[in-house]
């Protein structure tokens, strides 16, 4: 491992995960992060290492939308939770002290991690499609607002206003965000109507 780059593990679809060098400074760090995951991403706690330390996995935010390739399924209970487009596991701080960030994971330790992600997270054909429940994302979910709705891809329009960039995204008409455009498309959004949205 290089003195500026930390271990992660790369998990993409049809491969075998692997022990990746990430960058392990600033705003390069985040950059490759978004590069590997081909856009914005979140990030999901998946086992403690330490008292304070976890490993968690990172994901595109938006692959559902963007139809990124299936790529594993998740244990367990989750089984019916499928990991579209690459993965990246990670060991960050955890909240559980004044730490914060993320840490590297010595090589043996990645290790022993890829044989239980190869036993534990059955492998996709590449075929498998979202849940129609994946496909709905939500804007104040504990709030008062609740809104769900689904990002529908569109042409680019022939008229675009001032844009608010959100890392790799950019929305469009700023009262209610209601275009995005991430990698050169266009998405719209579409209210849905679920269980769990409360209606006015």
């Amino acid at each position: 491992m290089e003195k500026n780059t930390m271990n992660a593990i790369l998990m993409k679809p049809g491969k075998e995960p692997i022990i990746y060098a990430l960058p392990a400074e600033g705003t390069t760090h985040e950059e490759a992060i978004c590069d590997l995951l081909e856009g914005n991403y979140g990030a999901t706690e998946f086992f403690p290492i330490s008292e304070d330390v976890s490993l968690f996995i990172l994901t595109n935010d938006l692959s559902v939308a963007l139809g990124l390739k299936a790529n594993r399924r998740f244990p367990g209970k989750d089984k019916e939770q499928i990991i579209f487009g690459n993965a990246i596991f990670i060991a960050a701080y955890n909240g559980k002290s004044e730490k914060e960030g993320t840490i590297t994971m010595p090589k043996e330790i990645c290790t022993m991690f890829i044989e239980q992600i190869r036993k534990n997270f059955a492998v996709c054909d590449g075929t498998e499609k979202p849940r129609s429940i994946d496909e709905v994302y939500y804007e104040d979910q504990d709030g008062d607002s609740d809104r769900a709705f689904k990002w529908s891809e569109i042409d680019r329009p022939a008229k675009l206003g001032p844009a608010i960039v959100a890392g790799r995204v950019k929305f469009y008409d700023v009262r209610n965000k209601e275009i995005m455009e991430i990698n050169g498309r266009f998405f719209k959004q579409i209210d849905v109507y679920t269980k769990n949205t409360r209606l006015s």
